[in-house]
């Protein structure tokens, strides 16, 4: 399952409308959770100073695991970011999508619905938006 900042601020911050939601979709999910680094920095950038700490630990615990891209996934990022130039796409977005290729897992938290829609998998496979529903 991948998690993109959305998912992460509506997580951590009891303040965010879909907080409850976002609680109650995890409990329920069993599947290891993936993210990336650019993801955990938006995300920060989001969050309360205060709450930062908690997304770090949540890392740190092995809750979140967090891909890094190397230099030839860089090359791969730089080729999506060309593709969907179009959209505007935001960084984060295309290291999930460079992830999503690198792993198969084509399941996101997401609150990015309109992008992800568009987004596709080695250029064929859909993502599978399974949060919020």
């Amino acid at each position: 399952m991948l998690l993109d900042t959305g998912f992460l601020v509506s997580l951590f911050d009891r303040r965010e409308r879909l907080h409850a939601a976002a609680t109650a979709w995890l409990s329920g999910q069993l599947r290891p959770l993936w993210s990336v680094p650019s993801v955990l920095v938006e995300a920060a950038h989001f969050l309360p100073g205060w709450l930062r700490p908690a997304l770090a630990r949540t890392v740190a615990s092995g809750v979140v695991s967090v891909a890094a891209p190397d230099a030839a996934a860089y090359g791969r990022i730089a080729v999506l970011l060309d593709k969907y130039a179009d959209l505007d796409a935001d960084w984060a977005d295309i290291e999930l999508v460079w992830l999503a290729e690198t792993t198969g897992i084509q399941r996101i938290a997401t609150l990015d619905v309109a992008d992800f829609g568009v987004y596709r998998i080695h250029g064929r496979k859909r993502f599978d938006i399974v949060w919020p529903r």
